[in-house]
């Protein structure tokens, strides 16, 4: 069974999104932590004629809806 980054590979997409760190700014200019996690979703994917549920963000989703690949529900 292939991993989920070799199912990424073939339907043309990246490695799998990470989170982003920063800080929280006041007026006063002190720094408090936040995370940015990346919208992700469960979906299944038909990859050569086999079906694999991989995590997906949202923008990887309306990417692959513009690449004609269409996402299985449930």
């Amino acid at each position: 069974m292939p991993s989920s980054d070799q199912i990424r590979a073939k339907l043309g997409l990246g490695p799998r999104p990470k989170p982003m760190f920063g800080h929280n700014r006041s007026h006063a200019l002190n720094a408090t932590r936040k995370i940015s996690k990346p919208n992700l979703q469960n979906k299944w994917v038909v990859v050569d004629g086999q079906r694999h549920r991989i995590k997906l963000t949202a923008r990887e989703m309306r990417t692959l809806d513009k690449k004609g690949i269409s996402l299985l529900s449930g």
